[in-house]
């Protein structure tokens, strides 16, 4: 009996431990996972000599659209609000001048489940501006802080869902140009958070369109206040991970 008493401590001990242990495997992978795919996409735009593009699900996609015809890929999507991107290649080879075909060279991916893109990150619509949002990490071994100021994703006109939808519509990107740099001339940063997203589901169990899907942060703000961050360099296109050390 004593030594189940002592097992039982022991575990009571190890579980919190455990379930933080999860959520950083999550984080790792999702950064992997995005450091790996903004390679890939700088890549195809250097092989194809073609704007290649990371494009991301907006929240509310369906909005300002007739599209929206609930059928199973759109509801797919919507699952996939501020977790979903796919890679998009901005022309197809043998393309005459002046006559681009865009077409995905990915399917649509999603992060990992416990970890999502930051909403303020998809604030920039209908050709607004807004300020950027002021991220930072801290190394809580020697006190220093960074300081990033992450602007709103551009947005850029593709097909969508699919290169033979028929709709084109106005996406969250990131820029890959055939010169090996960024599409813009300021860097880029991809901030991930961790919580939940929440997609309402309809009568038949699939996520339901035209309603917006519910972000709760664990812990709460954290898409500012120490974020792990995906910073992509202007001139080079190359992606590193700016996060905090403990």
């Amino acid at each position: 009996m004593l030594v189940i008493a002592v097992i039982g401590i022991m575990m009571a001990l190890a579980l919190p431990h455990l379930a933080g242990f999860g959520k950083s495997n999550s984080m790792t992978a999702a950064t992997r996972q995005l450091l790996d795919d903004c390679a890939l996409a700088r890549q195809r735009a250097l092989v194809n000599r073609s704007d290649v593009y990371m494009v991301f699900v907006p929240p509310n996609f369906w909005a300002g659209t007739n599209v929206i015809v609930p059928t199973r890929q759109y509801t797919n999507l919507a699952n996939r609000q501020y977790t979903g991107y796919a890679i998009v290649s901005g022309s197809t080879v043998g393309d005459q001048p002046g006559r681009h075909y865009p077409h995905y060279l990915t399917d649509w991916k999603s992060l990992p489940q416990g970890i999502f893109i930051a909403p303020f990150q998809f604030s920039n619509t209908n050709g607004q501006s807004p300020l950027p949002m002021l991220v930072g990490t801290t190394n809580t071994t020697t006190g220093v802080s960074n300081a990033f100021a992450v602007q709103p994703f551009n947005q850029v006109s593709l097909p969508f869902p699919s290169t033979y939808s028929g709709l084109t519509y106005s996406l969250p990107c990131i820029g890959f140009s055939p010169r090996g740099q960024l599409l813009t001339t300021t860097n880029q940063y991809i901030v991930l958070a961790s919580g939940s997203v929440f997609t309402p589901l309809g009568s038949n169990g699939m996520a339901q369109l035209n309603v917006p899907a519910t972000v709760i942060e664990t812990p709460a703000g954290n898409e500012t206040n120490n974020p792990n961050i995906i910073a992509l360099d202007a001139l080079t296109a190359r992606a590193t991970l700016e996060r905090n050390h403990f």
